[in-house]
């Protein structure tokens, strides 16, 4: 079981995904997540692609984000995920979970006009996701965050120009990866 780490729901142990293909996020690798966000996260739309138990939703949910989207293809992390939002006693208001395939939820996402101020990305570690983010620059605004977990060997993907590496940090086998739009550097007059 993994265990949210601060906020609301400290110390609450979520349930985790009974297959050997959906991996966790350790307590380190979150808590180095959200130490890097903590400023940000209040009152934010959070967007937890490929979501797996949904650890970082809700531990996103806990520090005071305002609302969030999970987003999953696998049936066992959908069911994992709501029976955690059970648990919590969360309402639908505040999560929203998603059964279906990434690239799919982002066109509909694009379609609808949402603008994410979080996006956190943790795919398949073969999964090559280079192509998502023009779309994902279509979700976002200008002082939008972008988190990418990965295998520690895996190489930066080749993005878009349109965004800016952050951080590039190592954690055990695991690396986090924050990017924001070039945008926010611009100074506007």
């Amino acid at each position: 079981m993994l265990r949210i780490i601060s906020g609301k729901y400290k110390n609450f142990r979520l349930n985790l995904v009974p297959s050997k293909t959906t991996k966790s996020s350790t307590h380190l690798i979150r808590k180095a997540l959200f130490d890097t966000i903590q400023k940000d996260i209040n009152d934010s739309i959070v967007l937890d692609l490929f979501a797996g138990s949904g650890a970082y939703g809700f531990e996103a949910l806990s520090r005071k984000a305002k609302k969030i989207f999970m987003v999953d293809n696998s049936l066992p992390a959908y069911l994992t995920i709501r029976k955690n939002q059970n648990k919590l006693k969360i309402s639908n208001q505040q999560i929203i979970v998603f059964y279906k395939n990434a690239f799919d939820m982002l066109k509909r996402f694009i379609y609808q006009k949402i603008k994410f101020d979080v996006i956190i990305l943790d795919p398949p570690y073969t999964l090559d996701i280079k192509h998502l983010f023009p779309e994902l620059f279509k979700i976002i605004h200008r002082q939008s965050w972008i988190i990418y977990e990965t295998y520690h060997k895996n190489l930066l993907p080749n993005i878009d120009h349109k965004f800016i590496l952050i951080k590039n940090q190592k954690y055990g086998n695991k690396r986090l990866i924050f990017y924001k739009p070039v945008d926010c550097f611009i100074i506007k007059r």
